[in-house]
């Protein structure tokens, strides 16, 4: 379930555009596999941490952005072991979650 406004039509080239900004020069498909899995482990950690209810809606959790960090880098990181590539997701990582918080507050969906 994502949360409810959240347009992945729109994310996606928003947040991979503000990657190519942030240096990141992978190819346009594996960038955007890599934003849609993102957003997926986001909503997923959301769901888990009651930000967002399993309707879409505000929850009483709170998005703790570290530990967020960590949930996703385990989920986008799964079955990787070499230490120059679990680095690489994690740099795409970070510069997802800046995009993504953009995203989000320029929606109207931050709060």
């Amino acid at each position: 379930m994502m949360m409810q406004g959240y347009d992945m039509d729109a994310a996606v080239p928003f947040i991979a555009k503000a990657m190519r900004k942030a240096g990141h020069r992978e190819p346009e498909e594996a960038l955007e596999g890599f934003i849609r899995r993102a957003i997926e482990a986001d909503m997923a950690y959301m769901r888990e941490m009651d930000v967002i209810d399993a309707d879409g809606l505000m929850g009483e959790g709170e998005y703790d952005e570290d530990d967020a960090f960590e949930a996703l880098l385990d989920v986008l990181g799964e079955g990787v072991t070499d230490e120059d590539e679990l680095n690489r997701i994690a740099q795409r990582l970070d510069s997802y979650m800046n995009a993504q918080a953009d995203f989000l507050d320029e929606s109207g969906l931050a709060d």
